[in-house]
C-alpha cells in the first residue's frame, strides 16, 4: 500500500532543545536564562529565515535587538547551533530496514545557519535518506502545502501512498490536508510501534 516514508528530523531522528540556544545566549552576553527565553520569539522572522525570505545578518540583527545584547556573528551563530544533541538509539537500524522496502526522504524546517551544522553532525544517518528537503532552500515550510507536494512529485506517489512522519501537530495537520496518511510522534519506541501498526 505504502510507496514512500516522509521523515521530520529534529524529535524524529535526532533530538534537540532550544533551551540549549538560550542558555548559550544567555552565558555569552551575562543575561539570564529567563529573560532570553521570555523575549525569543517563534514569530513571522522566526519563519522567514526558514523560508530564506530574510537574511543571516537581517536574522541575528533582529533577534540581537530584541534580546537587547551584542555579540560577534561567530558567538551568535555557535550559541543559535547549540540545539543539537544525540540521534535516537535504533533510528540507523530502523532506516536502513524501511529504505529496503521504500523509498525515504526527509522534510525539515531549518535555516541558512542550522543547516550548515545538522548536515555534518548526523552525516552518517542522513545517508539512509534518499533526499533532503529543506525549508531555506525550498522556499516554503511546513505546513504549508507547496512544502509537502514538492516532496510528493519529486517522490511520484499519490498521496495516499506515502506517510509523513512529525512531532509538530500543525505540520502533521498541514500534511491530512493534501490526504498523506500521518503519524504524530512522540517517542521514538512510539513512533516504531505506530509504523508496525501501520504494516511497515
Amino acid at each position: 500500500m505504502y510507496k514512500a516514508i516522509i521523515f521530520d528530523l529534529g524529535k524524529v531522528v535526532f533530538d534537540l532543545s532550544f533551551d540549549r540556544v538560550f542558555q548559550s545566549w544567555a552565558t555569552a552576553s551575562g543575561k539570564s536564562f529567563d529573560e532570553i527565553k521570555n523575549k525569543f520569539t517563534f514569530d513571522n522572522l522566526f519563519d522567514q529565515f526558514e523560508r530564506n525570505e530574510v537574511t543571516a545578518t537581517q536574522f541575528r540583527n533582529t533577534v540581537s535587538q530584541r534580546l537587547n545584547f551584542q555579540l560577534s556573528d561567530e558567538e551568535f551563530d555557535a550559541c543559535w547551533c547549540n540545539l543539537y544533541l544525540d540521534i535516537y538509539p535504533g533510528i540507523d537500524d530502523l532506516l536502513i530496514n524501511l529504505k529496503q522496502h521504500y523509498k525515504l526522504v526527509a522534510l525539515t524546517n531549518t535555516n541558512y545557519i542550522h543547516d550548515k551544522v545538522w548536515r555534518k553532525k548526523y552525516a552518517g544517518t542522513l545517508t539512509h535518506f534518499e533526499k533532503i528537503y529543506a525549508s531555506h532552500d525550498m522556499g516554503t515550510r511546513k505546513p504549508e502545502a507547496q512544502a509537502y507536494q514538492l516532496v510528493l512529485d519529486y517522490l511520484g506517489c499519490d498521496a495516499r501512498e506515502t506517510i509523513f512522519l512529525d512531532d509538530n501537530k500543525n505540520n502533521v495537520a498541514g500534511a491530512k490536508q493534501l490526504g498523506i496518511e500521518t503519524i504524530l510522534v512522540t517517542s521514538f519506541e512510539q513512533l516504531k510501534q505506530e509504523l508496525w501498526k501501520h504494516g511497515l
